[in-house]
């Protein structure tokens, strides 16, 4: 477990399942929750449960955010990691639109970006947002990831197409000597 002073990230468990699985019930959509054709998909809690019980989440690449009080608030972590090329996706998913404004959502990207930068080595990171997800992208542009392209209409959901655009931080671009963990933060 990662302790922080805003929260809590710590390897996502089974458990967690329920919490995910709302995440994908929740509107509008959201571009992490999307399959590898960019189109939405609804698992299982078992599907779910199944996902955290495979390499990703063995691995330890997949996170729970929790605030101080042990509320779940959000899931993260980094996936696809191409270790020839250098680069991960890295996700970002609260539940609340308002915690991605959270001092909370600004450890978390904190956290993961030393992750993908320090400890796998990455020399980019991008993250795909869907033109409704505006709160991530802010807390994204804080963070000084630019937008890197979108595609148009890429998604129709609920009578509406969608574009999806790409959000890219390069390490040289974040100062990876610059992200280090707040005080009070214990990296296991």
């Amino acid at each position: 477990m990662i302790t922080g002073e805003h929260g809590y990230i710590r390897f996502s468990e089974a458990d967690d399942a329920l919490f995910l699985r709302q995440l994908y019930l929740d509107k509008p959509r959201r571009a992490a929750l999307l399959d590898t054709r960019r189109e939405p998909i609804m698992p299982t809690t078992r599907d779910i449960r199944d996902m955290l019980a495979r390499k990703d989440a063995a691995q330890g690449l997949m996170y729970t955010v929790e605030d101080t009080a042990g509320v779940l608030k959000g899931w993260c972590g980094l996936r696809g990691i191409n270790y020839e090329a250098r680069y991960a996706e890295l996700v970002l998913l609260f539940a609340a639109e308002e915690d991605y404004g959270s001092p909370l959502a600004d450890e978390t990207l904190d956290f993961l970006l030393g992750q993908a930068f320090k400890h796998f080595m990455l020399h980019k990171v991008l993250v795909l947002c869907l033109d409704t997800e505006s709160a991530l992208m802010q807390c994204l542009r804080r963070k000084d990831f630019a937008c890197a392209g979108a595609q148009r209409q890429a998604l129709f959901s609920s009578g509406v197409w969608n574009d999806l655009q790409m959000f890219t931080l390069a390490a040289s671009d974040a100062g990876v000597s610059g992200i280090e963990m707040k005080a009070g933060v214990s990296i296991p």
